[in-house]
């Protein structure tokens, strides 16, 4: 059983499931928030003749006005993102706004009877997520993901394994080692401290360095292991970049049900090309940045099959599904059990560093 197999059964048993599944094709789309992230998302639905962009929401007048500019047709707009959820001509909504916000605003689209297509991470700690999980199971409402790299950019890795390249996964090791975050980033106020600063050096706003960021590898990993998380122990701190809310680097070990052991740095002051190395009963598998080599048991390099996944960019692909899991109801490729189970590593390294003890899977009992 994959992880996200359940989500199917929830779709279906939902209350608001019969009207669902009258549903033929996507509605008017109403996107809420336009930062940075927003460019990648209208690029790719411009490129996509079934979306439809009827309402745009932002606190900033400026972004909707300049997001509107590049749309064939007007939208409306709202600064108050309530209001468009009441707007009739949107039937889904995407969120790409800071994390913080997309435990509220997620319930609150599928309250209002939308689809949703939710940016990562799912939400900044387990409850919330399973909160938004199970309001779309309730009203029936089809939730997606924005772990869009699962479509295209690490479709070659996780084929390689699911077709035994390999044989049994049994380790892995994975590192990335970024520069840091982008100075000219939104200053957002965190209500508890008081505190103003790029919402990326706030805990508050992101949940942490590794939720923002390496939950994209976490997702690929997670897809390759298709395993529980069952114990994990983390180390991390503010290395380099002193006096922030937020780490600068970390180790991470974990074991999963199924024997799988995974090990994971994470840094943002020594950039460097990310890698995953695999190792299995029959051979192993390493990419670096996006180069793949497969090597046999006795270490010397194998050909790999021609990549038999689609072709297209990333976010373009992940639209293109979700549309499809509208019109069909059925689950999107990456839904919520997926982004939990990801967002699992995340929380999990993060209650091992701040509370000084390993993680287990009672961590995240409901």
């Amino acid at each position: 059983m994959t992880i996200d197999q359940h989500t199917r059964r929830g779709l279906l048993l939902g209350a608001g499931a019969a009207a669902a599944m009258a549903q033929t094709a996507p509605q008017g789309i109403g996107f809420i928030g336009l930062g940075n992230r927003s460019s990648k998302h209208l690029d790719a639905l411009t490129k996509l003749p079934e979306a439809r962009i009827t309402a745009l929401s932002d606190v900033e007048s400026a972004k909707m006005t300049a997001a509107n500019a590049n749309l064939s047709t007007k939208a409306a707009t709202y600064t108050d993102y309530r209001e468009l959820l009441r707007d009739r001509n949107v039937g889904v909504v995407v969120i790409a706004t800071p994390n913080h916000l997309h435990h509220e605003m997620a319930l609150a689209a599928l309250r209002a009877g939308k689809d949703v297509l939710l940016e990562k991470p799912i939400a900044t700690n387990y409850q919330h997520a399973r909160e938004i999980q199970r309001e779309a199971e309730k009203q029936g409402r089809i939730l997606g993901v924005g772990m869009q790299r699962a479509f295209r950019s690490d479709a070659e890795i996780h084929d390689a394994v699911k077709r035994g390249d390999v044989g049994t996964v049994r380790l892995i090791n994975a590192g990335e080692y970024r520069r840091d975050w982008f100075p000219g980033g939104w200053i957002y106020t965190d209500p508890k401290s008081g505190k103003s600063a790029n919402w990326r050096f706030l805990k508050g706003a992101i949940g942490s360095s590794e939720l923002e960021f390496s939950v994209h590898m976490y997702g690929t990993l997670t897809r390759i292991i298709d395993s529980k998380l069952v114990w994990l122990s983390a180390t991390g701190a503010d290395l380099v970049f002193k006096g922030r809310d937020i780490r600068d680097g970390s180790h991470t070990i974990a074991e999963f049900a199924n024997g799988i052991r995974l090990a994971h740095t994470y840094g943002m002051f020594a950039p460097q090309t990310p890698y995953i190395v695999i190792l299995g009963d029959k051979g192993s598998l390493r990419r670096d940045g996006a180069k793949l080599q497969l090597f046999g048991s006795d270490g010397k390099p194998r050909a790999l099959p021609p990549a038999a996944h689609a072709a297209g960019e990333d976010e373009v692909l992940m639209y293109r599904d979700f549309f499809e899991a509208v019109k069909t109801r059925r689950p999107p490729k990456v839904g919520a059990g997926l982004a939990i189970e990801a967002g699992k590593i995340a929380w999990g390294l993060e209650i091992s560093i701040t509370e000084k003890r390993a993680v287990t899977g009672r961590d995240f009992a409901d």
